[in-house]
């Protein structure tokens, strides 16, 4: 599955946070009101004993989109989703879903949000011990008030959504970890949520399990389209996950960007060291890597003329194009000859047959298969067919290794 083929830039902003701040301590108005705010975490405890676990972070998630929050153990990404749904309560700063503050809601409103427009997936899965499958998704529908039949079809949707159907009167304790992961994040869907937190949903399952549940959290939300902020401190998981990346260093976000910009484009030596083992090859896409061809031939051309056009420019082979940069094929100088002896006045009846293709948002490492395959350019195209660019297999071995090279010599 390709990066980012599922989130489509969405200008409608779902959450939004400003200038958030968390400290834990008595002293917080000495952080605040004084220049201490500008120093690193260690020094502030060392001069408040103040505990900084969020420093001035700004960021925008969009709709539709997984934003994934990463970073090692203490950076903040956990506190600063709790902070989100005021699980831990914000010590300045501004929270927006769907433009109203969140630091300005009542308790009832604040259930109400819980309840209604976003739902969280732990990295325990919390699910009741005593009740089946079917009544642990449907929980949240219950607390809500719904009848018991149009809950327990809501929650049968869920459940086959996530590929348990079969497994709805069993307890949870009969069940993998991967699946009880699948019964939480089917819980978390039934309400229908607008948006859904995800903390370290895959860190407790094995790594077999956890990639199996990435493709599945990516096939889930190809159909539901959900705006999802995930926290990781896997960068293999946020690359394969994220539409886009923060990465976050003692309570502070350092960079964010999508996953290509931050393994190619990393902000400091921190975001460098972090991503240098991350192959360019599972985020770099064909967009990035394709050229335009030196020649194109066009489909009312004759045989002839496209024969004279390749050998004037002293190749063997080149794109076809229909109206509108529609693409049709490849035509090769040994099957234009072919055709001319046959009588043939089309240039159509000398495309080349089966010809792989890809689209721009193809990753590099799925294009090794493809270049492999054949001894012709990769053509590159749209959604609606219209050629984009074409990709030699000399340039993809040719931009691995001038990242690898960009990266150091940064």
């Amino acid at each position: 599955m390709a990066i980012n083929n599922i989130y489509l830039q969405n200008e409608e902003i779902s959450i939004e946070v400003n200038n958030l701040w968390k400290i834990f301590g008595d002293n917080v108005e000495k952080v605040l009101d004084s220049d201490t705010q500008f120093d690193g975490k260690t020094d502030i405890l060392e001069k408040t004993g103040c505990v900084l676990a969020i420093k001035d972070v700004s960021f925008q998630v969009h709709r539709g989109e997984i934003f994934v929050l990463m970073g090692l153990s203490g950076s903040g990404k956990s506190t600063l989703v709790r902070c989100i749904l005021r699980l831990i309560e914000p010590t300045a700063g501004k929270i927006l879903i769907n433009g109203e503050n969140v630091c300005d809601c009542t308790a009832q409103q604040l259930t109400e949000l819980r309840r209604h427009t976003i739902s969280m997936v732990f990295q325990y899965f919390g699910l009741l011990p005593h009740r089946n499958i079917l009544q642990n998704v449907a929980y949240g529908l219950k607390i809500r008030g719904m009848a018991k039949s149009k809950r327990e079809a809501k929650a049968q949707e869920m459940i086959e959504l996530v590929g348990l159907k079969g497994w709805e009167s069993y307890l949870p304790s009969a069940l993998s970890g991967g699946m009880q992961q699948r019964v939480g994040i089917a819980r978390a869907l039934s309400t229908d949520p607008e948006m859904l937190i995800m903390d370290e949903p895959f860190s407790g399952l094995d790594p077999l399990i956890r990639r199996q549940m990435q493709d599945e959290l990516l096939d889930i939300q190809e159909k539901v389209h959900k705006t999802i902020l995930f926290v990781t401190h896997d960068l293999h998981e946020a690359l394969k996950l994220g539409n886009r990346i923060a990465i976050m260093k003692d309570g502070e976000i350092i960079q964010i960007g999508d996953p290509e910009e931050v393994i190619t484009a990393p902000s400091d030596g921190y975001v460098r060291e972090f991503v240098q083992d991350a192959s360019p090859a599972k985020v770099l896409t064909a967009k990035r890597i394709m050229e335009q061809p030196n020649v194109l031939l066009y489909e009312w051309q004759g045989p002839k003329t496209a024969i004279h056009i390749l050998e004037s420019t002293e190749l063997d082979n080149a794109f076809v194009l229909g109206r509108g940069s529609k693409f049709r094929g490849l035509v090769t100088v040994e099957r234009l000859l072919e055709i001319i002896k046959g009588g043939g006045k089309s240039i159509m009846n000398a495309l080349e047959p089966d010809l792989l293709r890809c689209t721009s948002d193809t990753i590099v490492e799925d294009l090794f298969p493809l270049a492999v395959s054949t001894r012709h350019p990769i053509p590159v195209v749209d959604d609606d067919g219209k050629f984009l660019g074409e990709i030699h297999t000399s340039t993809i071995l040719g931009s691995m290794i001038q990242d690898k090279e960009t990266e150091l010599g940064d």
